[in-house]
């Protein structure tokens, strides 16, 4: 049978899509982009969702030795968020919003949100948020890259090249688990191929949005006593109709969380602002 030019290329392109190169034994590895992404319905699935955080960074080496801080999230599918600020108690109800892996922060006074550079998210307790939320199927290029264990996990070990101009690091390494495809750990590099950030997924649950990792603990190479864990409570869907993830939605947000705290004395849960910004009364 004659193949013509054309229609073996293809043929040979779609070969390429579905698997990487074959290994001795005649085993062949899944494509990057397939492991990708599910494991990114895992960390970040294209739903609307809240949950709460709680932050804690321990450094022995320091003078106050830990510090902790708590947030609401309220996620809007994979690209819009908004951090809701709750302790400490002074910086409530300041309002974060990540916005096509843009940030802008909104203090609990201020006129204007202030929009973030990107060495003031890659440097603070903001990274967190990119950390949960970074979008990275649309941000990143995937080669897979191999096989290792982290702990007792065998896992496929994915290389992710920054795509464009927005993702907010030049290249990560990502360790997913092969037998459910969920993230187990992660390294981020910076611009001169220096190892950044360690962040290991941890306490995977089932719940409303399926089986998801509770609790993040990240390490970073040149702070070596330094930890930072993440750990994510009351998981739910939520109805975010009432609420526009852009600028003036953020200002809005804020300014019914302020409202509310200065009316009935008592942080509001986002479930509460979306009533209160569709206009009917909240209980």
């Amino acid at each position: 049978m004659n193949v013509s030019p054309g229609r073996l290329a293809t043929a040979s392109a779609l070969a390429l899509l579905c698997f990487s190169p074959a290994i001795p034994g005649g085993r062949q590895f899944p494509a990057a982009s397939e492991i990708l992404g599910r494991a990114e319905e895992v960390r970040s699935p294209d739903l609307d969702y809240a949950v709460d955080i709680k932050l804690l960074v321990r450094d022995p080496t320091t003078f106050w030795k830990e510090r902790s801080a708590s947030y609401t999230m309220v996620a809007h599918g994979k690209d819009h968020s908004f951090v809701l600020m709750r302790e400490p108690k002074l910086f409530y109800p300041g309002t974060l919003l990540i916005m096509d892996n843009a940030y802008w922060l909104l203090h609990p006074r201020a006129d204007r949100p202030l929009q973030l550079s990107s060495q003031q998210v890659l440097g603070g307790d903001i990274s967190n948020g990119d950390l949960a939320r970074g979008n990275l199927l649309k941000n990143y290029e995937a080669r897979l890259d191999g096989e290792d264990k982290v702990e007792q996990d065998p896992c496929w070990v994915v290389e992710l090249k920054r795509a464009n101009a927005i993702a907010s690091y030049p290249r990560i390494r990502y360790w997913i688990t092969k037998r459910r495809p969920r993230p187990r750990k992660f390294e981020y590099y910076g611009e001169t191929e220096r190892l950044l950030k360690t962040v290991f997924y941890e306490d995977y649950r089932k719940g409303p949005l399926g089986t998801r990792s509770m609790l993040i603990v990240a390490r970073t190479p040149a702070r070596a006593d330094e930890t930072t864990t993440m750990t994510f409570t009351n998981l739910r869907r939520i109805d975010v109709s009432g609420l526009t993830f852009d600028l003036a939605g953020l200002t809005a947000f804020r300014d019914a969380a302020r409202t509310g705290l200065e009316t009935g004395g008592a942080q509001a849960q986002p479930e509460d602002l979306v009533t209160r910004l569709r206009g009917a009364p909240v209980p």
